[in-house]
């Protein structure tokens, strides 16, 4: 099948591909060990992490059915399979990103905005403003900025709006990409666009920002697609069955951050 269903925030998280839907049990720290210093000859001293409740990835199926006449398969003179794929890629892509980046954790993954942390408050419900992003990018723990794969993720219209903020020097805090395969940067910072956030508006969250492999998504034996030329074979029709089973967290809230709009 196509390959978009590998794009949005399965491009930017950190992908655990399992055979079985067996639920995985990923760990999360609210306090880490601290080292200190120990003379010599004395005892060391206990420090021990301090676990939160362990998060638990399941299996989440998305699904559906589609069936094509035989007719249309011999007689069309394309590669509808292929475009069949092609189909069935977008179609269960755009769903399972979608869950990924705002499901809610109920009857579906959590995702990595639902998950994340307040970092910060626009000052209207229709726009932010560089100060806002900024605020945003250092409301991070210092450790966890400088995390490789730190990046912002948004939509198109919130892409466009940051093209437009400049600096109190009048310089824009957009940069453009110089290669095609690289993504735009902003504050030193890669931006990754996904559909799936939402437009800015009151009480959203329309952006995010921090280490974005913090996120795991759990996937089984990735996108399916299985053929039966006998389940509609009455009506001379070739079923094609498409499915996903994937689950999403983020162990450690404090690694993303996002703006709220009042």
């Amino acid at each position: 099948a196509s390959d978009v269903y590998k794009r949005q925030v399965l491009q930017t998280s950190t992908v655990l591909n399992t055979t079985g839907g067996e639920n995985l049990q990923i760990p999360s720290l609210s306090t880490y060990s601290v080292g200190t210093v120990t003379g010599e000859g004395s005892a060391i001293a206990e420090s021990d992490p301090v676990f939160n409740s362990f998060i638990t990835l399941g299996a989440y199926k998305y699904s559906f059915l589609v069936q094509l006449s035989n007719e249309l398969l011999e007689d069309s003179g394309v590669d509808i399979l292929g475009f069949m794929a092609d189909q069935v890629g977008n179609a269960l892509g755009y769903a399972v990103g979608s869950a990924l980046t705002v499901g809610t954790g109920t009857d579906m993954p959590k995702g990595i905005v639902a998950a994340s942390s307040v970092g910060g408050t626009a000052g209207t419900a229709t726009a932010f403003t560089a100060d806002n992003l900024i605020d945003l990018l250092y409301s991070l723990d210092g450790g966890a900025r400088n995390l490789p794969g730190v990046g912002w993720m948004m939509n198109g219209k919130s892409v466009g709006q940051v093209r437009k903020l400049k600096d109190t020097a009048g310089n824009y805090v957009f940069q453009p990409s110089l290669a095609m395969d690289s993504p735009d940067m902003l504050l030193g910072k890669p931006i990754y666009e996904n559909p799936s956030m939402v437009d800015v508006a009151t009480g959203t969250k329309s952006v995010i920002v921090g280490h974005l492999p913090s996120y795991y998504v759990r996937s089984v034996g990735g996108l399916r697609l299985d053929r039966s030329d006998d389940f509609a074979f009455s009506s001379n029709l070739v079923t094609f069955r498409a499915t996903f089973r994937v689950d999403g967290n983020l162990p450690q809230t404090s690694h993303i951050k996002h703006l709220l709009q009042p």
